[in-house]
């Protein structure tokens, strides 16, 4: 079985279902309101949720969303929301699946809580990066991790 710690440095959320948009992209030159974009794994059922207060879709390489929720979901029939990722500012580029921010995270788990500032997660990768005043509580105890 993997220790808590191994996974935090492993990689915190979980993989597969990618965040690579459509090919027909949308372009506005305007920042849209009330954003919402959704990936679904190959049997249809939710993988990633990206929701936003405003999002500026005037360089689809590089999306800027305000009030950023991610929610990624097991990918299984029970549609369970496995992680949440929250920043009141963040940057989603679909090609290298990638969203950062130089703000604040909070990412909810049910056996972890992280928060920091300056953050990035590869979802290829399924790695948070923290590089300013990072913190973790973890919501399950952690036998013999140090012994």
């Amino acid at each position: 079985m993997t220790s808590p710690l191994r996974l935090l440095l492993l990689g915190l959320l979980v993989s597969g279902g990618g965040l690579s948009a459509p090919e027909n992209r949308v372009k506005a030159t305007a920042p849209v309101r009330d954003y919402t974009i959704s990936f679904f794994s190959d049997e249809g059922y939710p993988r990633v949720r990206v929701v936003g207060a405003t999002a500026d879709l005037s360089d689809t390489e590089r999306i800027a969303i305000t009030q950023m929720e991610l929610m990624l979901y097991t990918g299984g029939i029970d549609r369970e929301v496995e992680s949440t990722l929250t920043a009141p500012i963040a940057i989603l580029e679909p090609t290298p699946e990638l969203v950062h921010g130089p703000a604040s995270l909070q990412l909810e788990r049910p056996d972890l809580s992280l928060t920091g500032e300056d953050w990035s997660y590869a979802h290829r990768e399924s790695r948070v990066l923290v590089k300013r005043k990072a913190r973790v509580v973890f919501k399950l105890p952690l036998e013999g991790l140090l012994e």
